[in-house]
């Protein structure tokens, strides 16, 4: 058996590069044209520098690794898979054709044996696990004409996101507070509330019948296509694991990126869910949670709003710093207005600007909050009354 095996790269179907394993390493080259007048963007660091090779002595250069499953997903995708722990490269080859965005990989041939691939299989096209979502909380994609696993991207989708036993109400908590935002008028796609047997086709044996889940549409699946994404820790180019703090990453770097590549409308976009972030105690905002998203192709937008939820209500995390430093300040608690002034000198933006988006950001979430306020009793009081407090006491809200 060949010691390396290839995969093609494409993005919307088309090849863009080769991605080659090598005794436990990688190595990819891109090989698409930026002059091309069907050139589409696969990821700005390939924008950047399209002609460097992209090598690491094991597992997946950062970009493609950040289109893995993480956490308890990829636990239970790999005990679906096969005995043991699963190699990334063939983890990748094996939900290749429905990773995040709209890039596939296809592998040429078989890997090698190694005792960390021992026993693994791609699933068949129609295994409920044939996709990956980047993230460690467990969630699924759903087909919205059945509100079954199989993905195609033929129809609409959904992620839906199962409890979290180590944070209870979970999935009320990160709907009531995408309502939130969604009504403050933020781009959220619409959340629903359900129960696991009113959503069909759940494995058996995760939940409870009656335990509440989380849904909501998929921003890069429309019925016209896939709409090609990556998040920032793809445009940083650093592996999942260095996602927070540790990637030297700020709130007010990730802001210059925006403005740069996404202009002033969606810096100001960034302004208001950072703002929202404060509030709701979101401190868990690390770089995979911010994304771009490319709708026709080549022009970079910020990505809808997408795993927004309170960590600040569970007692564990109440004081939780976050995920990175806003204005150099890592508290949400001590977060002023001021913090935003200094993001928007880092960003080469207006701070008048800034500090106006903040103030209307605040007032819309002051006033979208009464019609929140019975769905929030009826399914999480504690957060409910939580957030009140956070939009009463908070310096930012001052």
């Amino acid at each position: 058996m060949a010691e390396s095996v290839d995969a093609e790269v494409r993005l919307h179907g088309h090849p863009v590069g080769v991605l080659t394993y090598h005794q436990g390493g990688s190595t990819f080259r891109y090989e698409d044209s930026l002059t091309s007048p069907d050139h589409r963007v696969l990821g700005q660091i390939f924008e950047d520098a399209p002609g460097e090779i992209r090598r690491v002595p094991t597992g997946l250069p950062p970009w493609f690794a950040n289109l893995l499953p993480e956490g308890a997903l990829r636990r239970y995708v790999e005990r679906e898979l096969g005995p043991g722990r699963i190699g990334d490269f063939r983890l990748l080859s094996a939900l290749g054709t429905d990773l995040p965005g709209a890039v596939t990989v296809h592998r040429r041939g078989e890997l090698p044996d190694e005792p960390e691939d021992l026993g693994a299989t791609p699933p068949p096209p129609d295994h409920p696990l044939r996709h990956s979502l980047a993230g460690v909380q467990l969630k699924f994609s759903l087909r919205a004409d059945r509100l079954t696993f199989p993905a195609s991207g033929e129809s609409d989708w959904w992620i839906v996101k199962l409890p979290d036993r180590t944070l209870p109400s979970m999935p009320a908590n990160e709907f009531i507070t995408m309502m939130w935002l969604r009504l403050a008028g933020m781009d959220v796609p619409p959340p629903q509330l359900t129960t696991a047997d009113a959503t069909p086709d759940l494995p058996e044996g995760l939940i409870e019948s009656h335990d509440k889940v989380y849904l909501i549409p998929r921003f890069d699946r429309t019925q016209d296509g896939r709409i090609h994404t990556e998040d920032f820790a793809q445009i940083a180019d650093v592996a999942p694991a260095f996602k927070y703090r540790e990637s030297g990453a700020t709130y007010d770097s990730l802001g210059l990126i925006v403005h740069r590549l996404a202009g002033g409308n969606g810096y100001l976009e960034y302004v208001r869910r950072l703002a929202a972030m404060v509030v709701v105690g979101n401190t868990d905002a690390h770089l995979k949670n911010w994304a771009l998203i490319y709708p026709d192709g080549r022009t970079p937008a910020l990505s809808p709003v997408y795993d927004f939820h309170s960590l600040t209500v569970y007692q564990t995390y109440r004081y939780a710093p976050l995920a990175l430093k806003l204005g150099g300040e890592e508290m949400p608690s001590h977060i002023t207005v001021d913090h935003f002034r200094t993001l928007a000198q880092a960003a080469g933006a207006s701070a008048d600007a800034t500090v106006t988006t903040v103030n209307k950001t605040l007032q819309a979430l002051r006033d979208s909050w009464a019609g929140l306020r019975d769905i929030a009793e009826g399914f999480y009081p504690a957060l409910g009354r939580h957030f009140e407090q956070r939009l009463d006491k908070l310096p930012l809200c001052q």
